[in-house]
């Protein structure tokens, strides 16, 4: 039987699509390793001795493959891109209070409830011991398991059973998830309702003090507000910006910090692998906030990525004289694209770009810290003079006396009207220290401050 003839304009449109369908094809660029992961995995799945979870092995590829990059570079599982997220953009949907697992009971012990957190205003305290999250022993739970069943949508009720200090039973609290903003900037210490004091005590009264935690999505926006309240409460004659222990954040945000504080002045520059993406960043004359008073800024080698950018900026600049120990040097900047897997958002970090500060030095330090040559440019070192190298114990007592700071203090005793005594958590609490004397590096930035006061 013969087969119908097809008119010639029909196998001309075919021949031509099949050409085109070859050329996309070659143009597609192919990775054989692709293949062979498939191969491989696929091997695995049928014949390994054990049941193969694909999620655990996706996962130990990804991060197989991104430590053979640089060690900024990762990847993120669901859980761990929803915490980066939830810290850039500063919120999330919660009860709103700071954790901590207790070493012998394995319980979970609130740190502190935050500012304005429903946790708060359902009366959980500092030092409370949450013993269930619903039907759930806290015991029996990691933390992150923990922190995952009180975190979720907002408007939904959370039921937790609490054991606390000087109570004889268990109390029973409902509190309703909300969205929890988180501040970036924290201040000197607490008043009696929660909110921070920005103006440091004593002889050091007039000093605006801010510790900036991470350079999130509002923290510009944050200093800027205290400023401004700052001059309308009366003048003040000087600033002290805590980067200490601050690994970084968002590069615009660090521009926007360094814009405050400076005129149309060279911030960063940034330069890609490709040049034609290079892009500088300088300061805009109608962003400054404050281009004029004595300003320090702390860091220690801790200190790194936006840290480095803005302390660099102020430092090349001459609008700051900073204290504390050489940063970490870490002079690269990081994207964070999106894997979508079905409901499931994972994620990978990835270096794409160096940034070089004002003077034209990039603070990058590409070996291991134990291996880094001491006289080399990578950091961002004090100002000379002005170095100052702590112990371990005077670390660890500055971390403690901060910590005691950040605490929400309980509300006085209802009977007697007097202040209950400090919770029962891991941070130390000093009643007497009323002067911000216990802190070396804070203590030099005081002393430089009141001798600029002193002169002008």
């Amino acid at each position: 039987m013969l087969l119908p003839t097809m008119p010639k304009r029909n196998v001309a449109i075919i021949i031509a699509t099949l050409l085109l369908s070859l050329i996309c094809y070659s143009k597609i660029p192919q990775n054989n390793y692709t293949r062979l992961y498939q191969q491989a995995t696929a091997m695995l799945d049928a014949r390994y001795v054990e049941k193969i979870d694909q999620r655990q092995l996706f996962q130990g590829a990804m991060n197989g493959m991104m430590a053979t990059l640089d060690e900024h570079s990762v990847y993120m599982a669901p859980r761990e891109y929803r915490g980066l997220d939830e810290v850039l953009n500063q919120e999330f949907g919660g009860l709103g209070i700071y954790i901590e697992r207790i070493q012998d009971s394995n319980e979970i012990r609130i740190i502190t409830p935050a500012l304005g957190s429903p946790a708060l205003e359902e009366g959980l305290q500092a030092g409370d011991v949450i013993v269930r999250i619903g039907d759930r022993l806290t015991a029996d739970l990691t933390i992150e398991d923990s922190q995952k069943l009180m975190k979720g949508p907002a408007g939904e009720d959370v039921e937790l059973t609490v054991r606390r200090e000087g109570e004889d039973e268990l109390l029973a609290f409902t509190v309703t998830r909300a969205i929890i903003q988180m501040a970036s900037v924290r201040g000197y210490n607490r008043q009696a309702d929660g909110q921070w004091t920005y103006r440091l005590p004593g002889e050091a009264e007039g000093i605006i003090y801010m510790q900036l935690v991470d350079f999130a999505a509002h923290s510009a926006e944050e200093i800027k507000s205290i400023l401004e309240a700052a001059k309308a409460q009366g003048s003040y004659r000087g600033i002290i910006l805590d980067l200490r222990g601050n690994g970084g954040g968002l590069l615009n945000t660090a521009v926007d910090v360094c814009d405050l504080f400076i005129n149309q002045q060279k911030i960063v520059s940034v330069r890609f692998r490709h040049s034609q993406q290079d892009h500088s960043y300088e300061g805009t004359a109608e962003a400054t906030i404050d281009a004029i008073t004595p300003m320090v800024i702390l860091i220690d080698e801790n200190s790194a990525s936006a840290s480095e950018i803005t302390t660099a900026c102020l430092q090349d600049n001459e609008r700051v004289v900073v204290i504390g120990q050489r940063s970490y040097g870490k002079g690269s900047v990081q994207d964070v694209e999106i894997l979508q897997a079905g409901d499931e958002e994972h994620a990978i970090k990835f270096t794409i770009a160096h940034f070089w500060r004002p003077d034209g030095q990039n603070i990058h330090r590409r070996e291991p810290i134990e291996q880094a040559d001491i006289n080399a440019v990578w950091g961002v070192r004090p100002t000379e003079g002005y170095e100052v190298v702590l112990t371990t114990e005077q670390q660890a007592a500055n971390q403690q006396d901060r910590l005691s700071r950040f605490v929400i203090q309980p509300p006085p005793n209802e009977t007697t009207g007097e202040p209950v005594d400090p919770p029962a958590t891991s941070v130390e609490f000093d009643k007497e220290s009323t002067k911000p004397n216990v802190d070396p590096h804070l203590q030099k930035a005081i002393e430089y401050l009141n001798q600029r006061d002193f002169a002008a």
